[in-house]
């Protein structure tokens, strides 16, 4: 009896124990699934970037909006995402910016593959493939603007990455149907590579070609030098480009260089939560004959962006005056420029 008594007790010590374990099982199984199911949902962001401009050669004002980007981004598994974007108004046309899938078939540690497949920018200048958010100065760079301008295909690239101990890099390769968004086939690709190496902690040093036709099908080739350092307050690059055009149409050869030096340092503001750092920045570009033998343009940028670093949102109050040195373009003017650019 007292054998009988005791694992009755027993069985009624464990027996809430029992059921609280399982209840709490149920009840996490659904929080889990719906963590994952969040997981691939597409994620929507934008950035909206307005300017008050004034020509203070010619006196005439106007407010444009530049860009009025939106996209989306996700992921279909762990190894395969994708993203959509399109300009509702770069500087007042519409424009389908990128649309294409990322395959990552394998990825550790030490070792990273990707295949980017679908409309998009070549790996080419780092300052072209950053987004307006991202330049930190009201408007592009002469450099990129002239030289790299227009370089949007159809087409496939391989991107390697190995971060070992002794020099990390990185090493792309793509082939795409030809400059803008072309879908007919081709008997010779535009083709692109990348190499990037990085010798110590936020120092990158870059080399870069791209080749074949450019919009009016003349021969194009390009290549390009970039060295940067960033950590969590200061950056600064330098990008040289050259690049060579045979027009089918006279048989010439054109060519020329493109110099861009940019740099700026972030002051946190701590006791504030409408502004959360100050960073003023500086911007030397010019284009000229190879290797600068004659100087074309060279302008001098210089300000300061007021920025809040949001969980959600990013903003930036930008003040910018462009200096131009030297000019051949009688549309290139001394330039105050004030512009509000949100990112979500």
């Amino acid at each position: 009896m007292g054998k009988i008594s005791i694992l009755f007790l027993s069985v009624l010590f464990f027996l809430p124990y029992t059921f609280s374990q399982k209840d709490s099982s149920i009840a996490i199984q659904p929080v889990n699934n719906t963590l994952k199911a969040l997981r691939y949902l597409p994620r929507v962001y934008g950035v909206i970037k307005t300017d008050y401009e004034w020509n203070t050669e010619t006196g005439k004002h106007r407010f444009v909006v530049r860009n009025a980007r939106l996209g989306i981004r996700g992921d279909v598994n762990p190894i395969i995402n994708y993203q959509m974007e399109m300009d509702l108004s770069d500087e007042g046309v519409f424009r389908v910016l990128s649309a294409f899938a990322v395959f990552k078939p394998y990825s550790d540690n030490q070792h990273t593959l990707k295949f980017w497949l679908g409309y998009q920018k070549p790996f080419f200048s780092s300052e072209y493939l950053r987004n307006p958010m991202r330049i930190f100065f009201a408007t592009r760079s002469l450099v990129v603007s002239d030289m790299t301008a227009g370089i949007v295909d159809v087409g496939l690239i391989a991107d390697y990455a190995f971060k070992n101990q002794i020099i990390p890099f990185d090493v792309a390769v793509g082939v795409f149907n030809g400059m803008g968004y072309r879908n007919k086939s081709f008997d010779i690709p535009n083709y692109t590579g990348r190499i990037r190496i990085y010798p110590f902690t936020g120092l990158s040093l870059t080399g870069e070609y791209y080749g074949g036709y450019n919009l009016d099908s003349n021969k194009l080739s390009m290549w390009g030098a970039e060295c940067a350092y960033q950590n969590n307050s200061f950056f600064i690059e330098a990008e040289y480009f050259h690049r060579n055009i045979n027009h089918i149409d006279t048989a010439l050869t054109e060519t020329g260089s493109g110099l861009l030096l940019e740099t700026y340092y972030k002051f946190p503001i701590n006791k504030t939560k409408c502004l959360h750092y100050i960073a003023p920045t500086l911007r030397w570009d010019m284009l000229g004959s190879p290797f600068f033998k004659d100087v074309f343009i060279a302008r001098l940028t210089t300000g300061v962006n007021f920025g809040m670093d949001h969980e959600f949102f990013k903003a930036e109050f930008r003040l910018n005056y462009e200096k131009c040195l030297k000019t051949n373009n009688p549309n290139i003017n001394d330039m105050f420029i004030a512009e509000m650019v949100i990112s979500i």
